[in-house]
């Protein structure tokens, strides 16, 4: 029902449905928030967010109090400023303050407002939580004394990705985020995804940090070759640390910067997936033209991997051997310039945090790194990213068609697949397949491929996964191809991609700009189907001399052996 209110004297309308917070942000009227987050953590106990209400004698919680027909609300009185500052004061009391040497400095939601309230550090001094830093994941790191247990790293692995690997334990000032039985991260439930780094307001978990080790091999005047290979993903966010708009696509300019910082060659990933949908989709083939191995799933997530050896291992023996695109591209590049007699080492450029674990779990890939940490290198280089002309990437594996492209989005490995197994089997080609395209978490669909009809499952968010695999299990669903993505949206939506303030642009508005621009540049293609790669033809034909053992060895895993999961 409409409402009328009064918020710092403007008079506005408004659904009864809606919290102060809301009807504020709607109307552009700031409200700072720290342990807010819309629809997954909504606990009202950071106190930020208060504001003063016209009949009522205590402040209250503007995330939590719905609106009511003739309320008149004061969100900057000189009380709210006061109790913003204490409580702010009282957090920042039992907090690490080495800020120089925090992963978030000066992109820390807490210091952003410590500094807007001019709050004293010293005011109210004494105990404070002694730091632990916890770095036994390959992915995640956690340092206790910068938490302050907003909780929305909590409710993100819980709600958003199911794992429930880390919770609030202990009581009163021993209150902190740990894992059961305060057992390391690596021994948690955790697979790496990264969700929770992307919604912590401090420093309280990070990456593990490659940027040191890119550094030195970039500084080394030897005979090795420095390759760098980038991700679909990759392209329609790094422009956002260098103050672009959400998802706009810097593909030339990102190369660039890669060759600015001294790599010999710059790759790029999409043809690694262009590869794996040829590989997958003759998989998916044989599987349905034999019958066994049903439902096919994709091994292209190793966070979902991880999940799946760890919550489903009964499913290890459904995953696609097709290796990631990746660790196809790495191994292609490896056995390319051993050919040649050449030493390669190899940098990946990533959206994604579990790909950290991926490359140690299969000795192919040097170092992966995120699209955050690319643009920590590029600043530490001084280069002008903005500035930067468009370049190519480089031959022979510089070329890629549509399908590898929207493998960053959800649904896209799956559409991928499609186009090239109907061109497989009935020589059409559909450039596009809408049907598989967007969904809220688990999408279903009934398709055909020639005379075959095929029941898919796309599945975005871990915690959406038991809803298919339980259905499996029980025999509720019969599906012949799955696609798991660990992160909500997809890659471009990944761990390591750019960090966003949630309290102006919600997750899912990411999620769909930066795939928008995907999906645009995909539609920009003179190609959308991997068998019109004449690149990938080429290295069948010509370094791969279609030698099937040779193919196999380097494009596939050898399941259940070469697990990616490290214990």
């Amino acid at each position: 029902m409409e409402i009328r209110l009064t918020i710092d004297g403007k008079s506005v309308k408004a659904d009864d449905q809606m919290t102060i917070l809301q009807v504020a942000r709607a109307k552009g009227i700031d409200i700072p928030t720290l342990c807010y987050l819309k629809g997954v953590n909504e606990p009202a106990s950071c106190r930020v967010c208060v504001v003063e209400v016209e009949g009522m004698r205590n402040l209250v919680t503007a995330c939590t109090t719905k609106v009511k027909d003739g309320m008149v609300i004061r969100t900057n009185t000189m009380r709210v400023v006061r109790a913003r500052k204490t409580a702010l004061e009282l957090l920042l009391s039992n907090h690490n303050k080495n800020c120089l040497d925090c992963p978030k400095n000066l992109k820390c939601d807490f210091q952003r407002l410590v500094e807007k309230f001019d709050c004293k550090s010293s005011k109210y001094e004494g105990e404070t939580t002694k730091s632990v830093i916890d770095d036994s994941n390959h992915s995640i790191v956690r340092d206790v004394s910068k938490c302050i247990l907003c909780g929305k790293c909590v409710s993100v692995c819980a709600k958003r990705q199911g794992c429930y690997a880390i919770e609030k334990i202990n009581r009163g000032f021993e209150t902190k985020v740990g894992t059961n039985f305060d057992k390391p991260m690596q021994e948690s439930m955790c697979v790496g995804c990264g969700q929770c780094v992307l919604v912590c307001p401090t420093g309280a978990l990070s990456l593990h940090s490659n940027v040191d080790d890119v550094m030195k091999l970039l500084s080394r005047n030897d005979d090795v070759i420095k390759v760098a290979q980038v991700a679909p993903s990759v392209r329609v966010s790094i422009g956002e640390e260098f103050g672009g708009k959400i998802g706009e696509f810097k593909e030339g300019q990102m190369v660039s910067a890669l060759k600015e910082l001294g790599f010999d060659y710059v790759f790029d990933v999409n043809m690694g997936a262009d590869f794996t949908v040829v590989e997958e989709a003759q998989e998916l083939i044989e599987k349905l033209q034999s019958g066994k191995g049903l439902p096919l799933f994709t091994s292209c997530c190793p966070a979902w991997f991880n999940y799946c050896e760890k919550a489903y291992p009964e499913f290890v023996g459904n995953m696609s051997s097709s290796k990631s695109p990746n660790e196809m591209l790495g191994s292609l590049v490896k056995y390319y310039f051993e050919q040649q007699g050449k030493k390669v080492e190899i940098v990946s450029v990533m959206p994604c945090t579990a790909k950290k674990r991926e490359i140690i779990a299969h000795g192919t890939i040097d170092y992966s790194i995120t699209t955050r940490e690319l643009g920590k290198l590029i600043k530490l280089k001084n280069i002008d990213f903005n500035k930067l002309p468009e370049s190519e990437f480089d031959d022979p594996f510089g070329e890629y068609t549509g399908a590898g492209l929207i493998f960053g989005v959800t649904g896209g490995v799956t559409e991928a697949a499609l186009r090239y197994a109907v061109y497989k089997l009935t020589g059409k080609t559909r450039d596009i397949i809408e049907e598989v395209r967007y969904s809220d978490g688990v999408k279903e669909v009934t398709t055909s491929i020639g005379d075959t009809k095929i029941n898919l499952a796309i599945v975005h968010g871990l915690a959406n996964a038991p809803k298919v695999l339980d259905a499996i299990k029980s025999g509720e669903k019969n599906y012949q191809f799955v696609e798991i993505m660990a992160c909500p949206g997809g890659c471009v939506n990944g761990g390591g991609q750019s960090f966003v303030d949630y309290n102006k642009t919600d997750v899912e508005e990411v999620i769909k700009r930066r795939s928008a621009s995907i999906y645009k540049a995909d539609w920009d293609m003179k190609f959308k189907q991997s068998g019109e790669n004449k690149g990938v033809a080429k290295i069948y034909k010509d370094l791969l001399k279609g030698d099937h053992k040779l193919i196999h060895e380097l494009l596939h895993y050898t399941h259940p052996n070469d697990s990616m999961y490290l214990k």
